[in-house]
């Protein structure tokens, strides 16, 4: 007798290899047919004035000068260190954004500098810079 032989079917598969493929050409594809839509604000032609920006620039600045002899002024008031501090205290109560701009000779103590810099600290002074020469080479 002859055998009789089973016949297997095979399963069919969906191949996804090429699915990754199709997806990013779907993405790219609405990515250029969107159109973007820009908001539409307010047209507002400001004026501008540049003096004024230059003497706002100027009021939030404060020079404070030491000389080789320790004397100390502050926009060209002659100062003391108790001074220093009433100065740089109603100068920030009525700008409390003020830069104070420390401008010392090189031959000044040290000592004295920092003098001034605790002043100016304990009147709450936050923005305080050095000011110093550039030199040409």
């Amino acid at each position: 007798m002859k055998k009789l032989q089973r016949i297997t079917r095979r399963e069919t598969e969906i191949t996804t290899a090429s699915t990754s493929d199709i997806a990013f050409l779907l993405i790219v594809f609405f990515m250029l047919t969107t159109v973007f839509r820009t908001e539409m604000g307010l047209k507002i032609n400001l004026p501008s004035a540049q003096a004024t920006e230059r003497i706002m620039k100027r009021r939030n600045v404060a020079h404070v000068w030491l000389d080789n002899t320790g004397r100390t002024t502050i926009n060209d008031n002659l100062l003391d260190l108790n001074g220093v501090m009433s100065v740089a205290r109603s100068k920030l109560e009525d700008n409390p954004d003020i830069i104070m701009v420390v401008r010392a000779d090189q031959d000044v103590e040290y000592g004295k500098v920092t003098d001034i810099l605790e002043s100016l600290k304990d009147a709450g002074t936050l923005k305080i810079t050095f000011a110093t020469e550039f030199e040409m080479k």
